[in-house]
C-alpha cells in the first residue's frame, strides 16, 4: 500500500473516497428507526428497502469494477511509466557510454594529434640540428678546402723553387762532370799505367804467396791428423777405463744388494729391473722395482736390499757420478754369481 500509495497517491486517495461513500451511502440508506404500521385499508409498500439493498450492492459491485479497472489502469500505466523510464535509464546509459566513448576517442585524438605534434617538433629539431651539421660540415670543408688550397700553393712555390735550384744545380754539376771528366780522364791513364805495375807486382807476390800457404796447409794438415789420432786413441782408452770403471761400479752395487738380500722362500730363478736413485756420496734415495719378478714378495725383498745397503758404492771419476744419479739395472742373483 505505501509503495502504490508513493507511485500515485491520487488513485488511492481516490480509492478510499470511494469507499467512504459507498460505506455512508449503505449507512444512510438503511432504515433505522421503526417502521410506522400501516393503517387499515393502506397496501403495505412491497419490499422497497430490499430493492434499495440490492441497488446498493449493484452500485457497490460498480464501484468495485470501477476501481478495479482504475487500478487495473493504474498499474499498466505504472508499468508502461516504469518501462518507459527503465527505458530511458538505458537510453541514458546508452548515450553515457557514447558520450564516454566519444570522450575517450577525443582523448585518443587530443593524444595522438599531441604526439604528432611532438613527433613534428622533434623531426623539426632533428632536422634543424641535422641541417645546422651540413652547414658545419660544409664550412669545415671550406675551410679545408682552402687550407688545402694554401698548402698547394705552397708546394707549387716550393717546387717552383726546388726546380730552379736543381737547374742550378745541374748546370753546375754538368761543368763539374766535364771537368771531373777530363781529370778523371788523365787520372785513369795514369792510374791504369800504375795498376799495370802493381799488377805485375801483385802477381809475383800471390805467387809466392799461395806456394807458402799450400807448405802451411800441408804442414797443417799433418799436424792435425797426428793429433785426430792421438786424439782418438785417448778417446778409445777413456772409453775402455770408463767402461770398466762403470761396469766395476755396478758389480760393486749389485754384490752389496746381493750380501743385504734375504731370499724369499719359493723364489728361485727370478729377476726384477731396479731403478734407484743415489745422493751425492752414494746415499739411497728411491729405490723401484720398475718390471716386475711377477713375485711381490720377491720385488720387495730387493727394494728392502737396495735401502739396507745404503750408502751403495759410487764411480771415483766425477764423469761417471752423475750418470750414478739415476741407475736401472737388473738384478739376476741366481746369474750373477
Amino acid at each position: 500500500m505505501r509503495e502504490l500509495f508513493r507511485r500515485n497517491p491520487l488513485a488511492v486517495v481516490f480509492a478510499i473516497a470511494a469507499h467512504l461513500a459507498l460505506v455512508v451511502f449503505m449507512i444512510v440508506g438503511l432504515e433505522w428507526r421503526t417502521q410506522p404500521k400501516p393503517r387499515v385499508g393502506e397496501q403495505a409498500p412491497v419490499q422497497a428497502r430490499l430493492l434499495d439493498t440490492d441497488k446498493v450492492a449493484e452500485r457497490a459491485a460498480q464501484l468495485k469494477a470501477e476501481q478495479d479497472r482504475r487500478a487495473r489502469e493504474q498499474a499498466a500505466a505504472e508499468q508502461r511509466e516504469q518501462d518507459r523510464l527503465a527505458k530511458l535509464r538505458e537510453q541514458q546509459a546508452a548515450e553515457q557510454q557514447r558520450l564516454a566513448k566519444l570522450e575517450a576517442d577525443r582523448k585518443a585524438r587530443e593524444a595522438e594529434a599531441t604526439e604528432r605534434a611532438e613527433q613534428a617538433r622533434k623531426q623539426a629539431a632533428q632536422e634543424q640540428q641535422r641541417l645546422a651539421e651540413i652547414e658545419r660540415k660544409k664550412q669545415a670543408e671550406a675551410k679545408k678546402l682552402q687550407e688545402l688550397e694554401q698548402q698547394r700553393k705552397a708546394q707549387e712555390q716550393e717546387r717552383a723553387a726546388a726546380e730552379a735550384k736543381r737547374k742550378a744545380e745541374e748546370v753546375a754539376r754538368k761543368k763539374a762532370a766535364a771537368e771531373a771528366k777530363a781529370k778523371a780522364e788523365a787520372d785513369a791513364r795514369a792510374q791504369a799505367e800504375r795498376e799495370a805495375k802493381e799488377k805485375a807486382a801483385r802477381e809475383a807476390a800471390r805467387r809466392k804467396a799461395e806456394a807458402e800457404r799450400k807448405r802451411q796447409e800441408a804442414v797443417a794438415r799433418a799436424k792435425a791428423e797426428q793429433e785426430a789420432r792421438e786424439k782418438e786413441m785417448a778417446a778409445a782408452l777413456e772409453s775402455e777405463r770408463l767402461a770398466g770403471e762403470r761396469a766395476t761400479a755396478i758389480a760393486a752395487i749389485r754384490n752389496k744388494i746381493e750380501r743385504n738380500w734375504l731370499r724369499p722362500p719359493g723364489t728361485a730363478n727370478l729377476k726384477c729391473e731396479v731403478r734407484v736413485r743415489l745422493g751425492v756420496n752414494g746415499s739411497v734415495l728411491l729405490a723401484q722395482v720398475v718390471k716386475s719378478s711377477g713375485n711381490g714378495a720377491f720385488d720387495r725383498s730387493v727394494e728392502a736390499a737396495v735401502r739396507k745397503a745404503d750408502p751403495l758404492p759410487v764411480p771415483a771419476s766425477a764423469t761417471l757420478q752423475n750418470d750414478f744419479r739415476d741407475i736401472t739395472f737388473v738384478f739376476d742373483p741366481d746369474n750373477n754369481r
